[in-house]
């Protein structure tokens, strides 16, 4: 193998100092590479030396980097690109994870990531064209929506198929629960990174190219690819996937206590049914209903949902369909159990610019301090009652504008409620200021530690354990059955935060592993591409050595141990009904064996010496 190729890499990244106006292009770290493979593992490496706690999340000196991994676009169901950064909704790090074809066209383009550094003097929009970067008059597109932005970008360019990266008059305003959207509404949300954007004056990123990828075994990747897109739909969980997206399981996590409603205090809905992905196909499908999550991606689960609504109440939509996250955020949370409502309130979101899970939860939180009388009507400007699915849609555009009332709830949960004050507090939910997602930590208690040690905040996607204590096992790294007791559920929940690392890193989509695909299949496939010889164990290694370089950084952020932690509300009150009913989560149970099985101090947050001697993590 030639030594200084990289296969499934471009081999580059843009370096663009906006302040300046200028470009570099950076070969590609050999060690970092090997260290850390690519996308989210090698985005925070860079990030690591960049920034610390005097740097404000919001100011120039806080770069967005954007990274691709060697499986983006070239494995099956890997669709995925990394953006990073410190998060001004938490301070900690910020790493979110979209679908869809734009890291593909970022690689076609000529570069496997991009770093934005500085602030623009004004409004500007980023053109990657075939390897040649450009910084574009952005001036009539600030203050309009993603979808007018990604239309107006392609008539400027004279190209329909630009794929396009945009934030909305959420990010311009610097919104901490703001998103960046993409051209197929494939969304990088969660901490804020929409407004590390809007502080930056880049209204849109467009890459378009034609640069192939060299891989070293393209025959073999083939007969992989080929493998996978035959089997994936065939197992249990594909085939769920396929046929009803992820809001399928609507219905069946409301029946086992999974799904949060009413701010986490009720345990059973007998509206779900109305906001499941069944009812909303059954009304609105869209031709087959189904595609995959961008147009250049071959996928076999297909979980994206297509829509065609009309609604005399809450007027139009055509195209992707809310996700579970985004239904349960927006209707089981707030009890809004009206779809139309709820897919107004997606499109609203999408357009804006706007994180559904954390929009979803500030409002349910303001919904219950309405409630009980710690806001009132003439603060909010209108009645905001729990079910209301016209003040739901009446308040998002609200926050994205930073209009009134709105201008509280833009701030996140956590910072509202402590603004509020009251008692509001308690029914903040929350880990390291991220609004928690839409799986109850309480049932699964393997979420739990997946909430409070993912080092962005409470995210379901950095470990994926409810995943194996519903029966997707994990056989080839030792879970054979489902986990019961403390040491199993750690096991369990350490060994999926470095799957996910590994493929946030890849480029790989987390649909694709539990249940549904053995690692080992990736390990092959990772070595097809680069022409080395990794196993699924020494990934698992390379997800293992980012979590701690992730949990580092944080540290560097100025994280302390009482960050790693879990609302007052699962931790203290139970729900009265429902398969949940009474449970609460046992911290004093699980964290200080969390803490001896990651080699981490529970008085200081520093992790062992040994430990890191052992990662050799190159800081």
């Amino acid at each position: 193998m030639n030594e200084n190729k990289f296969f499934g890499y471009v081999g580059q990244i843009l370096d663009v100092n906006l302040s300046t106006s200028e470009f570099k292009n950076v070969p590609l770290n050999r060690k970092w590479v090997d260290l850390y493979i690519g996308g989210a593992g090698y985005a925070t490496r860079i990030l690591y030396d960049l920034v610390d706690k005097n740097i404000d999340p919001l100011s120039p000196e806080n770069p967005l980097i954007i990274m691709t991994g060697p499986f983006t676009g070239i494995v099956a169901t890997s669709p995925k690109t990394t953006i990073v950064s410190r998060s001004p909704l938490t301070g900690f790090l910020s790493k979110t994870v979209g679908g869809g074809s734009f890291g593909i066209a970022l690689k076609k383009a000529g570069y496997d990531g991009i770093v934005l550094r500085g602030k623009a003097k004004a409004p500007t929009y980023l053109t990657i064209v075939n390897g040649v970067p450009k910084l574009n008059n952005a001036s009539k597109l600030w203050g309009k929506g993603t979808f007018e932005t990604f239309n107006k970008i392609r008539k400027e360019l004279g190209d329909e198929k630009v794929r396009v990266a945009a934030i909305g008059p959420a990010g311009e305003n610097l919104v901490k629960i703001s998103s960046i959207i993409t051209d197929e509404r494939r969304v990088f949300g969660r901490t804020g990174l929409g407004a590390v954007m809007g502080s930056k004056n880049v209204k849109a990123i467009a890459v378009r190219g034609n640069k192939k990828i060299e891989l070293y075994d393209e025959k073999r990747l083939l007969e992989l690819n080929k493998k996978y897109l035959a089997a994936a739909p065939q197992t249990p969980r594909g085939g769920g996937l396929r046929a009803y997206g992820t809001g399928g399981g609507v219905v069946t996590f409301n029946q086992m206590g999974n799904l949060p409603i009413k701010n986490w205090t009720q345990g059973i809905w007998a509206d779900a049914e109305k906001i499941s992905s069944q009812k909303m196909m059954e009304k609105y499908k869209l031709g087959e209903g189904m595609k995959a999550c961008g147009e250049e991606i071959f996928c076999s689960l297909q979980c994206e949902r297509r829509i065609k609504m009309e609604s005399e109440k809450y007027g139009s939509s055509t195209g992707k369909g809310p996700e579970y996250e985004t239904l349960a955020a927006l209707g089981s949370m707030t009890l809004v159990s009206e779809i139309e409502a709820i897919i107004k309130a997606n499109d609203l979101c999408d357009d804006l610019g706007l994180d559904t899970i954390s929009t979803g939860t500030v409002i349910a939180w303001a919904m219950e301090a309405y409630e009980k009388g710690i806001i009132s009507e003439s603060e909010i400007g209108f009645p905001l009652k729990w079910g209301d699915g016209e003040a739901l849609t009446k308040i998002i555009p609200m926050i994205a504008y930073k209009k009134g009332f709105g201008q509280l709830l833009s701030e996140g949960v956590k910072e509202a409620s402590s603004k509020i004050g009251k008692g509001s507090e308690k029914f903040a939910v929350h880990s390291k200021g991220l609004e928690l997602p839409m799986h109850n930590p309480r049932l699964f208690q393997t979420m739990g530690l997946v909430y409070a040690f993912s080092n962005i905040g409470a995210s379901h996607l950095q470990g994926l354990a409810m995943l194996v204590e519903r029966g997707a096992l994990l056989p080839e790294f030792g879970i054979t059955e489902v986990p019961k007791d403390v040491p199993s559920k750690i096991k369990t929940v350490i060994i999926g935060q470095n799957i996910c690392n590994v493929a946030d890193s890849l480029g790989l989509c987390k649909f694709g592993i539990y249940g549904i695909m053995d690692f080992s299949h990736f390990a092959e496939a990772f070595n097809s591409i680069t022409g080395k010889n990794e196993t699924k164990d020494s990934l698992l290694k390379v997800g293992e050595r980012i979590w701690y370089l992730e949990r580092l950084l944080n540290l560097k952020l100025g994280l302390k141990p009482e960050d790693d932690s879990l609302p007052y509300r699962i931790v203290h009150e139970s729900v009265p009904d429902g398969a949940a009913k009474g449970l609460t989560f046992p911290v004093e149970t699980y964290f200080p064996e969390f803490y001896k099985a990651r080699e981490i101090d529970p008085k200081t947050g520093q992790v062992s010496k040994k430990k890191l001697e052992e990662l050799a993590l190159d800081i």
